[in-house]
């Protein structure tokens, strides 16, 4: 039942684009910039799930090695469940609904911070780690499919290092901020961060479509289109 005139290329992309004209594309890509800008700051401070559930763990509520795995195993279900229901979801893969889901994963996560009790803490996981799937998968559809076939490759790559560049300096401080003031408030901030990034992200998504002050008075960058 596979159409096999369609396993092949018909036009050969160009593959001489640098990634230079990559930048300059992303950056000419109103949407397409904004849903990376969202994913850096979901994937910087939303994602730091091995240092939230092993802080939690062991010194809120004073449990162990075992009870930390647990925590790793409910939060893994939750998150294929999220891949699950995000293949029914395909045609919700726009850049509102990406920031929509950051939204509610910024609220969600700042919820977790007050949970009182490790079951409640374990319980809310599964629904937070669905939300964050749901919502850097269809990041992910999204940068995929509206990207130029000539620098796909070379925006993913953008893409790929802007999801996880912030890890390597996000991390460090959400520990050092842990440290400081307790876990609790130091997840709450992070979903604040989260939720107020992905707020003012859709509201320059919904209002003015046409401006763009990111990039306003930059010179045009021819693009390489097959």
């Amino acid at each position: 039942m596979m159409h096999k005139e369609k396993l092949f290329i018909q036009a050969k992309p160009d593959t001489s684009a640098k990634l230079k004209q990559a930048i300059q594309y992303v950056l000419r890509q109103r949407e397409l910039k904004l849903v990376m800008i969202a994913v850096f700051f979901a994937t910087t401070f939303g994602l730091n799930f091995q240092i939230f559930m092993a802080v939690m763990a062991t010194k809120e509520f004073g449990l162990g090695p075992a009870e930390f795995g647990l925590l790793g195993s409910i939060l893994a279900a939750g998150s294929f469940t999220g891949v699950l229901v995000s293949a029914r979801l395909e045609h919700l893969r726009v850049p509102k609904f990406v920031m929509a889901g950051g939204i509610m994963f910024g609220l969600l996560l700042a919820i977790t911070a007050w949970m009182p009790n490790y079951g409640s803490f374990a319980a809310i996981l599964p629904i937070v780690g669905g939300i964050a799937l749901l919502t850097l998968i269809s990041a992910n559809s999204y940068v995929q499919t509206n990207s130029d076939p000539a620098l796909r490759g070379r925006v993913m790559g953008i893409y790929l290092l802007i999801f996880m560049g912030g890890t390597p300096i996000g991390s460090p401080l959400i520990g050092l901020f842990a440290e400081a003031v307790g876990i609790r408030w130091a997840i709450f901030a992070c979903g604040v961060i989260v939720l107020i990034a992905s707020a003012i992200i859709y509201f320059l998504l919904v209002r003015n479509p046409g401006q763009d002050p990111i990039t306003e008075g930059l010179p045009v960058i021819p693009e390489p289109i097959s």
